[in-house]
């Protein structure tokens, strides 16, 4: 007779901790200056950290040694990644 054991885990599991609701809020757009709004439960705007733009590019850089007049060695090729990011308020 074999005995299924119980996976590892499960000694592990416990109730979940007791939980809190989280009020309500309505995503709407200002009619004037087209800017998204949160607004909560009570009617007030909700605000929401900053949140900062980013860019990122590949830029390809190729070597080739010669003149160009006629075959020359063999040929590098490499890229270089470039990664800016705008301070953020949060």
């Amino acid at each position: 007779m074999s005995r299924t054991i119980a996976p590892w885990g499960t000694s592990r599991m416990r109730p979940y901790v007791a939980t809190v609701p989280v009020p309500q809020a309505t995503p709407t757009i200002d009619p004037e200056t087209q800017i998204a709004l949160i607004v909560g439960e009570d009617g007030r705007t909700v605000e929401l950290g900053g949140h900062g733009t980013s860019t990122s590019g590949l830029t390809p850089t190729t070597t080739t040694p010669g003149d160009g007049a006629g075959p020359g060695g063999a040929t590098d090729a490499d890229s270089t990644e470039s990664y800016d990011q705008d301070q953020s308020d949060g």
